[in-house]
C-alpha cells in the first residue's frame, strides 16, 4: 500500500496539474462570454436597423422600470423619449433571450449586465446655433420620430462641413489626455445614430475609473471604445464592449427600404 508521505504527494502533484488546467480554462471562459456579448450587441444592432427600416425612426430606451420597453413620452410622431440613453427596449425589439424584466443581459448574465443603448436626439429650435448650409431648422427628435430623418435630409444629417456639421453621438478612445502613458483621446465618430453597450465583467463592481464612469453616466453624448486595460493604466481599468452602426450604412439601408430620401 501507499504510505502517508506517497498519498500526500501524489495529492500535491494532483493539485498542481488542477490549477494548471484551470487557469486557461478560466481564460478560455473569460473569451467567450467576450465573444458571445460581442455577438449579441452585433445581434442587436441589427434588430434597432431593422426596426428604422420597418418605422422610420430608432426606438428611445428603456427605462429601470419600463420592462424592456421603450420610453415615448408622447406617441412616434413626435418622437420625444423619456430616456435617451438608458437599456435596449429589448422587448419593443421583439429579441430573445430577455430576463424576468424585459431586459437583454450579457453574457456574464448579472442585472448590472443589463445592455445599454443611447439613441442620438438632435434637437435643434430655430435660430439658436449655427447650422450646415444643407440644413433647415427646427431639427427636433430627428432619429426618434417616424421619418424625422427623411424630414432632416441625408445632406443635412452627414454634412462634415467643419465646424457647422451636424455632430450625433461621439465614441472616443478615452476620456483621459496623458500621452506619456499612453491616453491620447481620438474620436472614433462623432455622427453614431445609436450605441449599444456592455458593461462587461466588472459591470457590478467596476465603472469608477473615468472610461468605464463615462459609459455609465445618464446624460453622455459621448461614449468610450478601446481594447481592456487593467487597473493602475492611464484611464483605469476597462473592459467595456461598445457597437454602434455608420450613419452611411443606415443611409443605404433606408434607402433600399424606401424609407429615405
Amino acid at each position: 500500500g501507499f504510505s502517508l508521505i506517497e498519498v500526500a504527494i501524489v495529492l500535491v502533484i494532483i493539485s498542481v496539474l488542477v490549477s494548471i488546467v484551470a487557469i486557461p480554462l478560466s481564460t478560455q471562459l473569460e473569451q467567450r462570454r467576450i465573444e458571445d456579448t460581442n455577438k449579441q450587441l452585433e445581434t442587436i444592432k441589427e434588430a434597432l436597423i431593422g426596426y428604422a427600416l420597418a418605422n422610420g425612426r430608432f426606438p428611445c430606451a428603456a427605462g429601470p422600470t419600463d420592462n424592456g420597453r421603450e420610453s415615448l413620452t408622447t406617441t412616434a410622431a413626435l418622437g420625444v423619449c423619456n430616456k435617451y440613453i438608458g437599456f435596449v427596449p429589448a422587448v419593443t425589439l421583439g429579441l430573445s433571450p430577455i430576463d424576468s424584466s424585459g431586459f437583454a443581459v450579457d453574457a456574464w448574465g448579472l442585472t448590472q449586465n443589463r445592455i445599454g443603448y443611447a439613441v442620438s436626439r438632435v434637437n435643434v429650435p430655430a435660430g439658436t446655433i449655427p447650422i450646415p448650409p444643407s440644413c433647415t431648422l427646427p431639427l427636433d427628435n430627428v432619429f426618434t420620430k417616424t421619418d424625422g430623418m427623411r424630414s432632416a435630409t441625408m445632406s443635412c444629417l452627414g454634412d462634415t462641413s467643419l465646424p457647422l456639421s451636424l455632430n450625433m453621438l461621439t465614441v472616443t478612445t478615452t476620456t483621459v489626455t496623458n500621452v506619456a502613458a499612453g491616453c491620447n483621446p481620438v474620436n472614433l465618430t462623432t455622427k453614431a445614430p445609436f450605441v449599444v453597450f456592455s458593461l462587461g465583467k466588472n459591470a457590478a463592481t467596476g465603472g469608477t475609473d473615468p472610461d468605464e464612469a463615462q459609459n455609465k453616466n445618464n446624460s453622455a453624448t459621448t461614449f468610450v471604445s478601446h481594447t481592456p486595460t487593467p487597473a493602475g493604466s492611464c484611464a483605469g481599468e476597462f473592459d467595456d464592449l461598445v457597437t454602434w452602426p455608420s450613419l452611411n450604412t443606415i443611409f443605404a439601408r433606408m434607402v433600399q427600404a424606401g424609407k429615405l430620401p
